[in-house]
């Protein structure tokens, strides 16, 4: 079977939006931190919740994308783990 260049496009531009839902919510976490105000934490907390659980929902409809995003969390696990093997 051929692959489908639509399916694999959709794919990238959902790993690419999954990823930058994930930086959002990092630089919305740790913004929250360094202003110390408990509402906006509460708020920036939301959000990334919110999005990871779009992110979720997204991942859990489609089997190549889940493989995608597992492998891509197996890779950022390993690469943290060697970092801090090394240190």
């Amino acid at each position: 079977m051929f692959p489908n260049p639509g399916r694999q496009a959709a794919q990238r531009g959902a790993e690419a939006s999954a990823r930058q839902g994930y930086q959002d919510g990092l630089r919305a976490a740790q913004a929250g931190a360094r202003r110390g105000h408990s509402g906006s934490r509460r708020g920036g907390g939301l959000v990334s919740f919110l999005l990871l659980v779009a992110v979720g929902v997204l991942v859990a409809r489609d089997p190549e994308l889940r493989a995608s995003v597992l492998q891509l969390v197996h890779h950022v696990v390993n690469v943290v783990q060697n970092r801090t093997d090394g240190h």
